[in-house]
C-alpha cells in the first residue's frame, strides 16, 4: 500500500492535510499496533481508520470545515460519552464544553495550537477513542476536585447526635445563594451575558457563537474559565463570612 494512496482515498486533500504530516501520523499508529500485533505493516496498514485520522488531523491543524464536520459527527458522541459518567446534565454538559476546547485546540505553546485530537492516531475508531478521552477527562476532574476539598476520614456526628436542623440547612442556603447573587453581580457585562445566554435561555455553544461572533470552541473556553473563577470567588466569600 502506497501512503500517497492512502492520502488521496482518507479525504485528508481535502481537508488540506499534507502529506507529510498524514505519513507521520500513519506510522505513529503501526507502530503502536506493532507492538500488540505482530503482522505485516500491510495489514496493520489496513487497520488504520485513515479517514477518521485525516479528520483529526485536520481538525488539530485548524482547518474550520473539518472541524465542522466533526462537531457534526462527533460532539454528540463527545456528550453521551459524559452523561453515562456525570451525575446530572449539568455537569455533563460543563464537562462536554471543557473537552470540546481542548480538542479544538484552543490552548497554545511556543506558538502552536495544542488539540487532544493530535494524538490520535486511527488504530481504533474516533468515537471510541473520544469515549476513552472523556473518562480520563472525567478522571481527572475528579482528582483535582479531590485534591482541593478532601473528604475527611471518618463525618463526625453534630455535638448533640441529631442531625443538622432544617433552620441550619436554610441557613447555609441563604448563604450560599447570597455568595452566588454577591459574586454574579460583581462580573462584568459580557460574562453575565454568556451566564444568562448559556443557563437561562439554554442556547447552545453555536448558537451563542453567532450572536457574539466567536467560535463555538472559544465560547466554551470562556465558559470553563468563567465557572471556575466563580467557584473560586463563591468559595472565599463563603470562607470571609463563617
Amino acid at each position: 500500500i502506497r501512503l500517497e494512496e492512502l492520502h488521496q482515498s482518507s479525504g485528508a486533500t481535502t481537508w488540506s492535510v499534507p502529506l507529510e504530516d498524514f505519513a507521520r501520523a500513519v506510522w505513529a499508529g503501526v507502530s503502536a499496533a506493532a507492538a500488540l500485533d505482530s503482522g505485516s505493516i500491510s495489514s496493520l496498514l489496513k487497520k488504520i481508520r485513515i479517514e477518521e485520522l485525516a479528520l483529526a488531523l485536520a481538525c488539530a491543524q485548524g482547518n474550520e470545515r473539518a472541524w465542522e464536520a466533526f462537531s457534526f459527527g462527533y460532539r454528540n458522541a463527545v456528550y453521551d460519552a459524559a452523561r453515562a459518567l456525570a451525575s446530572d446534565l449539568t455537569l455533563a454538559r460543563e464537562l462536554t464544553d471543557s473537552l470540546t476546547a481542548e480538542l479544538y485546540g484552543l490552548d497554545e505553546h511556543e506558538g502552536s495550537r495544542r488539540s487532544k485530537l493530535s494524538y490520535y492516531h486511527g488504530r481504533s475508531s474516533l468515537k471510541t477513542w473520544l469515549r476513552a478521552v472523556v473518562y480520563q477527562k472525567f478522571v481527572d476532574e475528579y482528582r483535582d476536585m479531590m485534591r482541593y476539598e478532601p473528604l475527611p476520614e471518618e463525618v463526625p456526628a453534630p455535638p448533640d447526635g441529631r442531625a443538622v436542623s432544617d433552620q441550619d440547612e436554610q441557613k447555609y442556603a441563604t448563604l450560599l445563594g447570597e455568595a452566588v447573587s454577591v459574586n454574579l453581580r460583581e462580573l462584568p457585562a459580557g460574562e453575565k451575558l454568556i451566564l444568562n445566554y448559556y443557563y437561562i435561555q439554554q442556547l447552545t455553544l453555536k448558537q451563542i457563537g453567532r450572536i457574539t461572533g466567536e467560535h463555538e470552541a472559544t465560547i466554551s473556553r470562556h465558559l470553563d474559565a468563567l465557572r471556575k473563577k466563580l467557584r473560586k470567588k463563591i468559595e472565599d466569600y463563603l470562607r470571609k463570612i463563617k
